[in-house]
């Protein structure tokens, strides 16, 4: 979403939202694939009028599949011992904030919220829960994990994960500011690949869209036809079918009338 169908003022721009209504009257399934909960993509999909339980979203990076009115299709949860390893890597590198997500609410330790966390709480639409260590109980659950900090302390971050971390789990830098932490299984490739099962849907007749490192999963399935916009990284660019305009440019309109209508 951010980057790819929002523009820089965090908007819908007219030609993207004409193109995607007229995708979807064509009975073509228009989904977001975003790092945030569905709260944070409730108000865009009603802008578009795509809502309802046929219609979904894959959010918190491929960690969580839901329909737009709420119900899970696909979850993908760490456990208590993966909540003491992130706070391990916390530990190790000082004034970086974490924060664990789950269906609709943030949890962190932090006493000190950056705002960059406060922003993020605000267009995500989900709470913070401040709580102390002694209050997590054993079953505790969460679907992503998220370290924030200065671009610095982001650049050495990292260097203080266990030996095998980025194998372990799916590990993406999509904001200078921001790493985030899913389960290998969950991926924003994956979600898509496995909603698109459910609906009958192969993958050479899925079309995405991405400008940042925690969209690069989808830019590695073969199948997908993949476009990059115009204010992507290079990587992504590197690995797509075709580059568009920018997100300020209407490049998903662009790209839409150029290869479906």
């Amino acid at each position: 979403m951010d980057g790819t169908l929002l523009q820089s003022n965090n908007q819908i721009g007219e030609e993207t939202r004409k193109a995607l209504k007229k995708a979807d009257s064509l009975g073509i399934k228009v989904v977001p694939a975003s790092g945030r909960p569905l709260p944070g993509v409730i108000p865009y999909m009603n802008e578009l009028g795509i809502t309802g339980d046929n219609n979904y979203a894959v959010l918190y990076n491929g960690g969580l599949v839901q329909s737009i009115s709420g119900r899970v299709l696909i979850s993908h949860q760490f456990n208590f011992a993966e909540f003491e390893k992130m706070l391990e890597i916390q530990k190790r590198n000082s004034g970086v904030n974490l924060h664990f997500m789950k269906e609709y609410e943030y949890w962190t330790l932090d006493r000190k919220i950056s705002l960059k966390m406060a922003k993020m709480s605000f267009v995500s639409g989900a709470t913070f829960v401040i709580k102390d260590f002694n209050e997590i109980p054993e079953d505790f659950r969460f679907i992503k994990a998220e370290f924030t900090g200065s671009v610095a302390a982001m650049d050495k971050l990292p260097e203080y994960f266990p030996v095998g971390f980025t194998e372990e789990y799916n590990v993406a830098r999509s904001d200078p500011q921001i790493w985030e932490i899913n389960k290998k299984a969950a991926s924003k490739s994956n979600g898509i690949h496995e909603l698109a099962q459910k609906l009958g849907i192969k993958d050479d007749e899925v079309m995405i869209f991405g400008d940042q490192g925690n969209d690069m999963s989808m830019f590695e399935n073969f199948d997908f036809k993949k476009i990059a916009m115009g204010n992507a990284i290079e990587a992504i660019k590197e690995k797509a079918d075709f580059v568009t305009k920018t997100n300020d440019e209407a490049g998903i309109a662009y790209a839409i009338n150029k290869f479906v209508f």
